[in-house]
């Protein structure tokens, strides 16, 4: 088996790519809205587009990881989201970008997906807790793309050159990365070998149990990524719209929420080691709602960076913790994991600004961000309700 380390590394690589990529288009968002004319309403139509390619990929991702390798999924699907990232700031109509976008989704999704079944691995085949690492990579990358593109945005370039020419070195540093990830083969080998030494053979749930015993992860994950697509997407829209902070100032509140979060992600493991994965949880429900809420009510760009920031605390933590926890809890991992929690709550990432956007339409942009913190905060209930005994077990296992 290749060296653990080294793999370590690279699917870390691989999740700074991602964010970096995909932060890198997100302030070209209010540039688009404001060079098509474009409604809220209508730009929550083609992030919906986004959410369609998402949903498509989902049901095929999975396996596909799951039958030829994570690994190989990583390797060439990173090939199309590094090129599908960067067309939609070019897109001169509606239907054009709805398609872009609906690519952009699409291979995003095939990245996403495949890069976490592989990151499972490696933290199986390790045995200690890596995956809130792994994301706040991608959140460190979320944040490095938001911070270059700020400074592209203050200087006197044309922002027409800025995703070309970045989206480019991402490219060729995701052809280099993509060697040497540890191999689903590999790691089913030596986990093999593990449970044969000690004599641990314990079947895991398959087909429509897996489905079940997941799906109250799922339940948590969609309300989690249903609040980061908002903020996401959306935090700059609003603080360009509501505090006319132009695209700049509205460019650092999204590098200070993503900062934030990959800050919070790589203290992650360790957080969860210490307090476990239920005081986690549940702060982290109530920092997201609170971060949110001061985003919604603040009186300036100031306090505005200040919720982005709490609000990427508190969202930072949220999606590996469950799905670290529910690997454990089932006995399985890969594609197998991910892609039912995805069905059910990665989605919801892009899933939600679109329907920000249609609330932002009719009840303004304020309004649409109250009902989004308060959205945040039913993660509690859902816990009590349903999560509480398979989370405890997670913790103990």
């Amino acid at each position: 088996m290749q060296n653990l380390q080294t793999a370590h590394n690279r699917v870390r690589t691989i999740f700074f790519l991602h964010g970096a990529a995909f932060s890198s288009w997100v302030p070209h968002i209010p540039l688009v809205q404001e060079r098509l004319d474009l409604a809220h309403d209508e730009l929550g139509g083609i992030l919906l587009a986004a959410a369609i390619g998402v949903l498509c990929a989902m049901p095929i991702v999975g396996r596909l990881a799951d039958r030829f390798g994570s690994e190989r999924v990583v390797r060439y699907s990173g090939l199309f989201y590094f090129v599908a990232v960067g067309i939609p700031a070019f897109m001169t109509d509606y239907l054009n970008i709805s398609i872009a976008m609906f690519a952009l989704g699409f291979s995003g999704a095939f990245l996403d997906v495949a890069m976490n079944a592989n990151g499972l691995q490696v933290e199986r085949v390790k045995g200690r807790s890596i995956m809130s690492g792994l994301h706040g990579f991608w959140s460190l990358g979320g944040f490095v793309g938001a911070g270059i593109t700020a400074v592209w945005f203050a200087l006197p370039v044309g922002n027409e050159f800025h995703l070309p020419v970045i989206l480019g070195l991402f490219f060729i540093a995701h052809i280099i990365a993509q060697a040497n990830l540890l191999s689903d083969q590999d790691a089913t080998q030596h986990l093999a070998s593990r449970h044969n030494s000690s004599g641990n053979s314990a079947k895991a749930p398959d087909g429509r149990n897996l489905f079940l015993a997941l799906l109250p992860f799922g339940i948590c994950a969609f309300i989690g990524q249903f609040g980061e697509g908002v903020l996401t997407d959306w935090a700059t829209v609003f603080m360009t719209t509501v505090h006319d902070s132009g695209p700049t100032l509205a460019a650092v509140g999204f590098a200070v929420y993503s900062f934030a979060m990959a800050a919070t992600r790589l203290s992650g493991d360790a957080l969860v080691i210490r307090y476990g994965h239920v005081p986690v949880l549940l702060t982290s429900s109530i920092l997201a709602s609170s971060g949110t809420f001061i985003l919604t009510v603040s009186p300036n760009i100031i306090i505005a960076w200040l919720g982005c920031g709490i609000a990427g605390i508190g969202l930072a933590v949220i999606l590996p913790l469950l799905l670290s926890a529910a690997a454990h809890s089932t006995g399985k991992s890969g594609g197998a994991v991910v892609s039912v929690i995805a069905a059910t709550g990665y989605s919801a990432i892009m899933a939600g600004p679109p329907v920000i956007g249609a609330i932002g339409e009719a009840v303004g942009l304020v309004s649409a961000f109250a009902l989004t913190a308060g959205f945040l905060a039913m993660i509690i209930p859902v816990y009590l309700l349903t999560m509480r005994r398979r989370l405890q077990i997670a913790a103990n296992g």
